[in-house]
């Protein structure tokens, strides 16, 4: 009779382990089910999302880029009217030319220059639920990164800092005639995009699918170098003399760094000159004298123990800026709403 309680009780809680499952697996269906929205109100809600931006940079002889970004806003429900959009200068020498355009009308707007961005204002009128698609037009001077292994149009076309999402995203850039069938190569980084080759001076990116805030595409187009009649921006050249000095620095950290070392190289040659060590030993030579209460030690071994040092670790902060391999290089960027 002692033993009924033992057989019934592994049974209780194989069927309570099979209850809780049950409720896992429950939860967990509920919580994939959820993802979608948990993810969203983890992004934080917007009253508004881009249907697309589309944008077309065409290369001029002279270097300059005309750049036409396509905005088509979606607003769902009331928001503010005011726009902007905001592009780092660090690797373009100016953005002149800037417009505005709203049903191939300009509209007024606004620019300025804070934290070396540029930054657009416009407003309008709002009445949500509504779409709204506007053009912003500027030119982008110094704009090329140039190099003796050859030219290429860096840019980040689709911007990462917002905080809405883009449904569709396409970017298109257009060299000169000069250019045809000069193209040597193509590519984004970033979020996925699919490039093409359209003609023998155009190419297409287009976005895999919905790029997300905090998300950016960047396209470079590589082309030989000394075809257009243009010159090394004033950024590229001021990043140059920068990395030269940065050159310098660590080289100079280096040296110190052998100084240390030598000066301990010194001190322990010193050491061994001023103190040598005698490490011979006499076989036999220490003696009792019998009788006298006397005992003759033999030699001592010499003085003992170097002197040793730490070197000096680290160097000066980490390179510069992305290359051709992992993005991040390009001009362009911000951020706008």
């Amino acid at each position: 009779m002692n033993e009924l309680p033992v057989l019934i009780e592994p049974y209780s809680q194989k069927k309570s382990r099979f209850k809780l499952r049950k409720i896992l697996t429950f939860l967990v269906a509920i919580l994939i089910g959820l993802s979608p929205a948990l993810q969203t109100i983890a992004q934080g809600t917007t009253p508004f999302y881009w249907d697309f931006i589309n944008v077309e940079i065409d290369v001029q002889k002279n270097g300059d880029m005309l750049v036409s970004e396509t905005h088509k806003y979606v607003f769902t429900q009331p928001h503010t009217n005011q726009r902007y959009r905001y592009i780092p200068l660090d690797k373009v020498d100016k953005i002149t030319d800037v417009t505005v355009w709203e049903n191939q009308e300009q509209i007024p707007s606004q620019t300025g220059i804070k934290n070396n961005q540029i930054w657009i204002k416009w407003q309008h009128k709002l009445n949500a639920p509504e779409a709204h698609t506007f053009v912003l037009k500027y030119r982008v001077i110094g704009g090329l990164h140039i190099n003796d292994s050859g030219e290429k149009v860096y840019w980040k076309a689709i911007f990462a800092n917002r905080s809405a999402v883009i449904k569709n995203a396409k970017i298109i850039v257009r060299l000169p005639e000069v250019l045809s069938e000069k193209i040597q190569t193509y590519k984004s980084f970033g979020f996925p995009a699919k490039a093409r080759k359209i003609n023998s001076t155009t190419v297409e990116f287009v976005a895999k699918k919905a790029i997300p805030p905090q998300q950016e595409i960047e396209v470079m187009v590589l082309f030989p170098h000394n075809i257009l009649d243009v010159s090394k921006p004033n950024w590229q050249r001021t990043q140059a003399i920068s990395s030269i000095f940065s050159g310098l620095a660590l080289l100079g950290s280096i040296l110190n760094m052998y100084k240390v070392y030598f000066g301990i190289f010194l001190i322990i040659l010193i050491i061994a000159i001023c103190f040598p060590s005698n490490r011979r030993s006499r076989r036999g030579s220490g003696s009792y004298s019998r009788g006298s209460g006397g005992y003759g030690g033999g030699d001592y071994g010499g003085y003992g123990g170097g002197y040793g040092g730490g070197g000096y670790g680290g160097g000066d902060g980490g390179g510069y800026g992305g290359g051709d391999g992992g993005g991040g290089d390009g001009g362009g960027g911000g951020g706008g709403e």
